[in-house]
């Protein structure tokens, strides 16, 4: 004796409220189709077997196999009935339902199970062919009965409900709390990373205006040119670090931008390649991934060596894998920094990395004798 589903209620996920589920085993095993109709065949035969048990303790003599199989006719009458019941009720008051008051729903409860109890004891006696049966449950003694069964069908169905119900509100509440703590986190994230992009750009920035202003009186063309130069990257920069567009090719222009200066500081000592297949452009990148690298290989491979040298960044697809590289032929990471060193640019990449991915971006840096690659291994995201 079971209800239906009830597709208008609050419930947790997998719970479907059958009575049967008040048993923990009967909760774990996965929705399938007819579940809620077996499920009901055996709580319909349960009722059967208790019912049979008391007839045997109250005469011995009755015959056990008869009374189990009036029970088993009857209980399934009644029981499907009932679940017919809940079915048409949902359907005809199931918005009223869901915000009735304790009291209305249990009118509602006890009403639909005693229709449910009246009516299988009817279409059991007549399946039977035994109008004795129906006759007793019109005496007197009978209605009390019918009565009192009705009773324990509703508590039970109330219970469960209203059960379900304070579980589907526990758990509304937890999915709320995870989403209100995914924002927060979400948002220290976001703080995250902009706190470490603002470490890359200053010593970039100082740099380029103390090169400005030492070329002012000895060559003040160069130095209109890379002030130029550097407005041109400022409004790159502030597109590509606003997020508002953050890919792929949005970087490699940026990073065009930088090199372009830096071509104009060192001269002839620097020369660069990029080589980033048109395809993989629209890719979503975050802001300043490429640039920190870049930016180290000029600053300790390239810049302290006399001839200066070539970094080159290349960008290739390998399955759901995005591989950015960035190579020079400078000094290499042995003979320019301390063991262990990586850089401020590449420490905080490594954070980033890590707070964007998890394990599931790396940061490898290659010493190539002469020369460094840096590999930046990361998910590929599909454009929205």
């Amino acid at each position: 004796m079971m209800t239906g589903e009830r597709p208008g209620t609050m419930c947790a996920p997998g719970y479907s409220g059958h009575p049967l589920e008040v048993i923990p085993i009967f909760r774990r095993i996965r929705r399938f189709p007819g579940r809620s109709l077996v499920f009901t065949l055996i709580w319909n035969a349960m009722f059967a077997a208790v019912f049979t048990i008391f007839a045997v303790l109250f005469d011995p003599k009755v015959n056990v196999g008869r009374a189990l199989w009036v029970n088993l006719v009857v209980a399934n009458c009644i029981g499907f009935l009932i679940q017919g019941g809940f079915e048409i009720g949902q359907r005809l008051f199931g918005r009223w339902l869901g915000g009735a008051s304790f009291g209305a729903r249990a009118v509602y409860y006890s009403s639909v199970s005693l229709f449910g109890v009246f009516a299988g004891y009817a279409l059991g006696s007549a399946l039977l062919d035994w109008p004795g049966l129906w006759r007793s449950v019109l005496s007197p003694q009978g209605v009390i009965s019918i009565l009192l069964l009705s009773l324990i069908i509703s508590a039970i169905l109330a219970t469960v409900f209203f059960a379900r119900e304070r579980q589907a509100k526990a758990e509304m509440e937890f999915q709320r709390e995870r989403a209100r703590s995914e924002a927060a986190e979400k948002q220290m994230r976001v703080a995250q990373l902009q706190l470490l992009e603002a470490q890359i750009e200053p010593h970039f920035l100082y740099n380029t205006l103390a090169n400005v202003i030492s070329l002012i009186d000895s060559d003040a063309a160069t130095a209109k040119h890379m002030i130029e130069r550097l407005i041109d990257y400022l409004r790159r920069a502030a597109t590509v670090t606003g997020g508002a567009d953050a890919t792929l090719g949005r970087q490699v222009e940026l990073l065009r931008a930088y090199l372009d200066l830096i071509v104009l500081r060192m001269g002839s000592r620097l020369s660069y390649r990029i080589d980033v297949p048109p395809e993989l452009s629209g890719l979503p990148l975050p802001p300043m991934l490429l640039q920190p690298v870049v930016e180290n290989a000029i600053k300790h491979g390239l810049e302290p060596k006399i001839a200066g040298g070539e970094v080159s960044v290349t960008a290739r697809q390998q399955g759901d894998r995005l591989l950015l590289a960035v190579t020079d032929n400078g000094l290499g990471v042995r003979t320019t920094r301390a063991p262990g060193s990586t850089g401020l640019g590449l420490a905080n990449l490594r954070e980033r990395l890590s707070t964007m991915h998890g394990a599931h971006a790396t940061l490898a840096i290659e010493d190539r004798q002469p020369g460094t690659r840096v590999t930046i291994d990361l998910p590929m995201e599909v454009p929205a």
